[in-house]
């Protein structure tokens, strides 16, 4: 399955879209999604980038928000399982990047849970830095990373 087009979707898009968003979130992070648009409407500065077939399915996603000012969260995303392994991650996390810094962003930041080496793998190739760890008794340990832009 391979990408027809990147596009971005600002915070209203985001809601509108927030059950085929949590739809999708939910195969490929699954987690209790309901209350989705509730949770994306009090996020300043919401922004998705999604990569989508031919068809118009959606088949990657990367999800942020302003956390701090000036510091772009890269908050979730993820690639369908048949459409791994062709750089949509990589695609998507460069369009991200540069919508970030052309809104005038200085600094982005994410977490990666430690089990996901894909994903830290890939922040450090994108030139992000390891800021430190989210150790929460009977969690995953998250590994915070900082890139400026």
């Amino acid at each position: 399955m391979q990408v027809d087009r990147i596009e971005h979707w600002d915070g209203p898009r985001c809601i509108a879209q927030a059950d085929d968003l949590a739809a999708f979130l939910d195969v490929v992070l699954p987690d209790d999604w309901s209350n989705f648009a509730e949770k994306l409407a009090g996020r300043r500065s919401l922004s998705a980038h999604v990569a989508l077939n031919i068809d118009g399915k959606l088949i990657g996603l990367k999800l942020g928000y302003e956390r701090n000012r000036g510091v772009f969260n890269s908050w979730m995303g993820g690639v369908a399982p048949e459409a791994r392994g062709q750089g949509i991650a990589a695609a998507l996390m460069a369009a991200q990047h540069a919508w970030a810094k052309e809104a005038g962003f200085r600094g982005l930041e994410t977490a990666t849970r430690q089990p996901n080496q894909a994903m830290a793998i890939l922040n450090l190739k994108a030139g992000f830095v390891v800021a430190g760890l989210d150790v929460t008794p009977g969690e995953p340990t998250k590994i915070l990373f900082y890139k400026g832009l």
